[in-house]
This record gives C-alpha cells, structure tokens and sequence, in this order.
C-alpha cells in the first residue's frame, strides 16, 4: 500500500493548541504550504483547556512535534511552562509560537509583526509617526502594540471597556516602560468621540465582530472619517461589519486574514530556520488556502 507523503515516520509534526479552534484556518494554511513546498509536514488543531497545558506540551515534545501555535485563552497562561522566551514574547508578554532550541522549548510572539507587515504591504500604510487608536488589551493588542512600537508608531491611544481596566492600565504602562510616553489608557465611553480625531490609524484587537455576533462593532463607526485607516484582527467573518461600514465612509481598511497570514509566516521561519534555513514558505499558496476557506464560508 502506497502511503501519503506526511503518513511516515520521518513526518515532521506541527500543532495548534487552543480552545475552540474550529473555526481555526491554520491547520489548511499551513499545510497547503508544507503540500506545496515539497515538505515532508503535517500540522493539527489540539484543543485544549488551560488544565491540560501541563500535560499536552510534554506528549508532543515526546512525540517529535517540531513547533506549535497557540490561540486564545492560553497565550498568557502558557508563559509559566515554558523554559524561556525570545525577546519579542518578553515583550509582548503573550505567546502565540512555540519551538524547540537545544532542547529547550521556547515562546514568542508573530501576531504583531505579522499584523504590521499585512499593514505595509496590503494596507500600503506605514505606521511609522502615525498617531494610533487601539481597542482592547489582551493576547492580540499586546502583540500588535509592541510591534507598532517596533515600527515607529508616533502615538498609542488606548481604549477598552472599564471592566478590564487593569489589563488596560497594564499594558499601557508596559509600552511607556519600553517607549516613553507611547500610551494613554481609556475606558470611558464619553471619552471615545474625542479620541479620534487626533488618531489617524484605527485597529480592533477584540473579538468583538466575530461569528457568530456579526452584526456588533467595537464603537460607533459613524465617528469615522475618510482619512482614517481601519484595521479589524477579526478575520470569522473576513468583511467584518467594522469594515463594511469603515469602507463606505471612504476609510482605507485592511482585514484580519492578512494578520492571520503574515503570523504563519513568520512562525513557519521561526520553526525551520535554524535547521533549515533555505526553505522559504510559499505565501501565495497560504493566501490562497486561507481566502478558499473563507470564502467557503461566506
């Protein structure tokens, strides 16, 4: 009998751990590119609870696994398992990508440089200088805040709902430690139609938006202008309504699968450069997987 290429011992395995995940396009992703570039991979969605972390990250290091994602509600509580993190995961303080170095596993954080690379070369927007407005505080706003901080971002104005101000307060006063005075925190709804006319780029890092509660935007979208630029992590679904009602305003917008997109890049280079530091992925593959599913779906 004639196996399929990922069915042999020699397979190199990859993983998702998370709950729920499935509505998660990263297993299709990832491997249409291993399918396409020829390598010998396959990568599958685990869920899991946060109380079977302890015991699910030794069963695949005994397994050979060779990398992992990790997705809501772990990439915070994942921090206290593993041997070290790289600077980005320092930073950020929220893990997204796991892989093994000498023995030893280790975490970082792809969301946000993946978020400000779809931002520059499918948003064609810089964020150096810019002023910014960010809505929530959690796993997804803290990559993406340091990486804007990484790319020069002029300003960081930070909005969230009052019950999570201390989150809130948190990662502001963690990106003014990094950058002084980058972030000013908020969580007063009358505050909110001040804020953007001095903000030029807007990002959603909720989940607010997000299937099955289509019809919900993170603010009221008529407070937006033409000259902002919109930007919603959502990608369940891809034309979210944010954006739907951001473009009819004239706004430029840029969706959440291209952050979804650029973070498998980047986790992918992470997993294999070491070893393997000729293979490149193939993102048109990756794009194309992702924009089936989710057309798919629409």
């Amino acid at each position: 009998m004639r196996l399929p290429k990922t069915h042999w011992v020699e397979t190199e395995m990859y993983g998702l751990i998370g709950n729920p995940l499935r509505k998660s396009l990263s297993a299709a992703m990832h491997n249409a590119n291993f399918a396409s570039i020829g390598m010998n991979a396959a990568y599958m969605p685990f869920e899991t609870e946060e109380e079977g972390m302890k015991k699910i990250l030794p069963a695949l290091e005994a397994l050979r696994f060779k990398g992992l994602n990790v997705t809501m509600p772990l990439k915070q509580k994942i921090i206290p398992l593993l041997d070290e993190l790289d600077e980005a995961g320092a930073l950020c303080g929220a893990i997204n990508t796991l892989y093994w170095k000498k023995g030893r596993l280790r975490g970082t954080n792809t969301d946000g440089v993946g978020f400000v690379r779809g931002l520059k070369e499918q948003g064609n927007y810089d964020p150096a200088g810019k002023p910014c407005l960010m809505f929530g505080a959690g796993g997804a706003a803290r990559g993406v805040a340091f990486a804007l901080c990484e790319a020069g971002v002029g300003s960081i104005t930070l909005f969230g709902r009052a019950s999570g101000v201390e989150r809130i307060r948190k990662l502001a006063s963690d990106l003014n430690a990094y950058k002084t005075g980058i972030c000013a925190p908020f969580t007063d709804p009358a505050q909110l139609p001040g804020l953007f006319g001095p903000n030029d780029l807007v990002v959603n890092t909720t989940s607010v938006g997000m299937l099955p509660n289509v019809d919900e935007t993170p603010f009221d979208t008529s407070l937006l202008e033409s000259r902002h630029m919109v930007c919603d992590v959502v990608y369940v679904p891809h034309d979210t309504k944010l954006l739907k009602e951001a473009e009819a305003t004239g706004c430029g917008t840029l969706p959440g699968y291209w952050m979804m997109i650029w973070q498998g890049v980047e986790a992918f280079l992470r997993w294999t450069q070491e070893r393997e530091p000729t293979i490149t992925p193939d993102v048109d593959t990756m794009t194309k997987a992702v924009l089936d599913y989710l057309n798919e779906g629409a």
